[in-house]
């Protein structure tokens, strides 16, 4: 999955794409982000694994809105979120700089949506054009107003309607704000204006350590941990980001550990286990015949796949079986 990084000058997205990348000397403008998660760590100590494999994104430093045109759409289309970098390092008054990037993200969108309007006004070819014409007039009320499609509350019909065009605010959008050195527990003002404003907004906020971060990487493990812990209690910014990101995008993660490898998959919510063995493998999916699943929680508790058989705490599911957050599973398989 990618995720488009935004936002104004000074704001914070390179050194959102050091941090996430884990590499402070990064050239260009991708990087790829490993979900980390500290229950796979603890299930890969359970099964001795030798290898951890963490989900990952794609990240990609798009720069500001504003800059963008009608030439980066095969990029944008790409996206399935975008991240807002928020200053509250450099900038004197972070929730304008950040209602400035909403402002260029509506007058995107609403450029589409007027030339679109514009359009089937001049063609009115048949019941479909009109009931685009009603949702456009729907969406164009709704971003007038400084709302973002994706808080729209568009079904997925209506959604299907506009597939053929691209509107950025219809993508789910999280703010990252890039603090000033000190407690996380201790915010300023703009910073406190900049969180309400999101929450007005219903844009979820995750807050960083920028400067600090990036010095952080320059340390050891052991004295990187120690020193992360005097950012504040919670705080852990790449694991924040990873949470923010699966529930913008309804997904869930599930395990599988052996001692060759322990690794974690992303998967939309809602899907059967079928649909988990095709993420892992496209022969296992076809050749499914049942899964051994157990919750993280309980695969912890009980130590191992033989004490959580042994226990009862190990069941089999069918493939319309619903795969759940944190469920380590074990798909038999026949080809």
């Amino acid at each position: 999955m990618k995720i488009g990084i935004i936002g104004s000058s000074q704001s914070g997205k390179t050194t959102i794409l050091r941090i996430l990348s884990g590499n402070k000397e990064i050239s260009g403008n991708i990087g790829v982000f490993r979900a980390l998660d500290s229950r796979l760590e603890k299930i890969a100590g359970i099964v001795s694994a030798k290898k951890i494999t963490y989900p990952e994104f794609i990240f990609v430093d798009l720069g500001a809105v504003s800059g963008l045109n009608k030439k980066d759409l095969s990029q944008l289309q790409e996206m399935d979120l975008f991240i807002c970098a928020a200053g509250a390092f450099f900038s004197d008054d972070p929730k304008k700089d950040f209602e400035n990037s909403l402002t260029d993200i509506i007058l995107f969108d609403l450029d589409i949506i007027q030339t679109r309007i514009a359009r089937l006004q001049k063609e009115r070819r048949g019941p479909d054009c009109d009931g685009e014409l009603k949702i456009l007039d729907k969406c164009q009320a709704f971003i007038s107003e400084g709302g973002l499609l994706c808080k729209a509350g568009l079904d997925k019909e209506e959604i299907k309607l506009l597939s053929g065009l691209f509107f950025l605010s219809l993508k789910p959008l999280i703010t990252a704000i890039d603090l000033p050195e000190g407690d996380v527990s201790t915010q300023g003002d703009k910073i406190k204006r900049l969180e309400e404003y999101c929450n007005q907004k219903d844009i979820s906020c995750v807050k960083f350590f920028g400067k600090e971060e990036l010095e952080l990487m320059d340390l050891e493990s052991e004295e990187r941990e120690k020193f992360s812990k005097e950012l504040g209690p919670g705080y852990n910014f790449k694991e924040n980001v990873s949470r923010a990101i699966s529930k913008e995008l309804d997904l869930i993660t599930f395990f599988t550990a052996r001692e060759k490898e322990a690794r974690g998959w992303h998967l939309k919510s809602g899907l059967p286990a079928i649909e988990a063995a095709g993420k892992i493998h496209s022969d296992i999916k076809r050749g499914f015949i049942r899964a051994e699943v157990i919750s993280c929680e309980d695969f912890i508790n009980h130590g191992s796949f033989h004490n959580a058989r042994e226990a009862g705490a190990l069941r089999l599911e069918g493939k319309d079986y619903i795969v759940q957050d944190g469920d380590v599973i074990n798909i038999k398989f026949n080809i």
